[in-house]
């Protein structure tokens, strides 16, 4: 399946088939996407409704809902507490020593605070921890998912929006290096840890892997919009590339699980001798 038919192909089977649970998660799912790319455009941009704080709201509020759906109410408790618990914890200690991020401090822009962390960061960890794990086959390629987005959102966020600024040396647009090896060592951590609790073991949906595109594209718009046609160009490529990734793998793991083709044989009676 090519990677551009691949979300058409998805509309069509939400469509023409029965609608289901899971379904109308992912039909939602998709339907965020298209707000998200709404409040790049007149007349939206520039609308409250549409900005990036109320965005950063609804998808918290769509992995709630998704989550909850689609794992069920004990696994998805049990992957809030432990992905906003360690996810706090790191950013706690990445705001007071620098390690593994390098050294950054929140602006007042991200609400309430329990220390130097805003309360929204872990639950926006927990929402786009969630939507990775839903499109990767394995844990360690849902944190490569991780890192990612934040290479796409991470400049606009802190340079553009400034919610967060930046005191360690930047080589990534703003964003210094170090941010994006913190990135996959705190979503590896959280992924272990819910993994060693529930054994749970991870398989991409194909609906959660062109919702990662899409959402991807939404950043690259998002980049685009920002000014910065670069940083949009080198998202464009990430997202692009970590798609296929993503989708050979699933192929290869899908082909790896079909049962081997068994072949009939006829029933050959054997015939009576006779005698001459």
């Amino acid at each position: 399946m090519g990677l551009a038919q691949t979300p058409l192909k998805l509309f069509q089977s939400l469509i023409h088939t029965k609608w289901t649970r899971q379904k109308i998660s992912w039909a939602i799912a998709y339907i965020y996407t298209l707000y998200v790319s709404l409040g790049a455009v007149p007349p939206f941009k520039g609308n409250v409704a549409f900005s990036v704080s109320t965005a950063g709201g609804v998808i918290v509020l769509l992995y709630f809902f998704h989550s909850f759906t689609n794992l069920g109410v004990k696994t998805a408790s049990k992957f809030l507490v432990i992905a906003a618990t360690i996810s706090f914890l790191w950013e706690f200690i990445g705001v007071e020593t620098g390690i593994p991020f390098g050294q950054y401090s929140y602006t007042s822009a991200l609400g309430p605070q329990i220390g130097p962390v805003p309360i929204f960061i872990p639950l926006l960890w927990c929402a786009l921890g969630y939507f990775c794990m839903e499109a990767s086959d394995y844990y360690i390629m849902a944190s490569a998912l991780m890192v990612s987005l934040d290479l796409s959102f991470d400049p606009v966020f802190s340079a553009s929006l400034h919610l967060w600024i930046w005191q360690s040396p930047a080589q990534y647009f703003g964003v210094p290096l170090s941010n994006f090896f913190g990135w996959f060592v705190a979503s590896l951590t959280f992924f272990a840890l819910f993994y060693l609790i529930t054994k749970r073991r991870i398989k991409a949906s194909k609906h959660a892997i062109a919702f990662y595109y899409l959402f991807g594209l939404d950043n690259v718009v998002g980049d685009i919009v920002s000014g910065s046609p670069a940083l949009a160009a080198a998202s464009f490529a990430i997202f692009t590339v970590s798609t296929l990734i993503v989708l050979l793998f699933h192929k290869r793991n899908e082909e790896k699980a079909e049962p081997l083709q068994t072949v009939q044989v006829p029933n050959m009676s054997r015939q009576p001798v006779g005698s001459q």
